[in-house]
């Protein structure tokens, strides 16, 4: 009997199932100057921006709302010319064609007025601590003199301290604000202070 050797031949189908990957679009961001920010005419302005997911080089123009002539590059620097509200926009385009816009609103304050203050006051007063706050029209920075003893004026006192006995460090120095909030602490329960406010651009 002879052995009859059988072959089967087996195929096998394989199936590729095509598949997509999805790619995040380009995303840009501003990251100088912030939302609200103030600055005075003829101040420098710092522009920031950063981008993810980017296909190649980005190119980035920065435009102005009230006119001022455009900007190209991820960080530059801008001066305003006049007072008021300001749109800062920013374009970025990757070098697949795809463009994000961004934008921020800055305030810009004229300088041909003096420097004001108002709205002077003291809030969260503790035993031995009380913090002083007022409004300037300006961006400018804080500190605030203080004394036990009255000065009803200080016409012919001599700078720093005016002849008050107290001071407080100049706060709000490299980035200078128009609501002010000085914290005095070493107080003494039970005594009455006088202070001034002292804001300088």
């Amino acid at each position: 009997m002879k052995n009859l050797l059988k072959f089967v031949a087996v195929s096998a189908l394989v199936v590729v199932i095509g598949s997509s990957v999805a790619y995040a679009a380009m995303t840009a961001t501003i990251t100088s100057p912030t939302a609200g920010a103030v600055y005075n005419v003829g101040q420098t302005v710092n522009l920031g921006a950063n981008s993810t997911d980017a296909t190649g080089a980005v190119n980035y123009v920065w435009s102005f709302s009230d006119g001022t002539a455009s900007i190209t590059g991820q960080n530059q620097s801008v001066t305003f010319a006049t007072a008021g509200s300001k749109t800062i926009t920013l374009l970025a385009g990757d070098a697949s064609g795809v463009n994000d816009t961004k934008t921020v609103d800055v305030t810009v304050n004229d300088v041909t007025t003096a420097l004001a203050i108002s709205n002077v006051r003291v809030t969260d007063i503790t035993t031995n601590s009380a913090i002083v706050r007022w409004t300037t029209n300006r961006i400018s920075n804080s500190r605030v003199i203080f004394d036990t003893t009255s000065h009803a004026s200080i016409a012919g006192a001599t700078a720093p301290n005016y002849g008050y006995a107290n001071s407080t460090g100049t706060s709000d120095v490299d980035t200078k604000v128009v609501e002010h909030a000085v914290t005095v602490t070493g107080l003494s329960a039970n005594t009455q202070y006088y202070f001034r406010v002292i804001s300088a651009e």
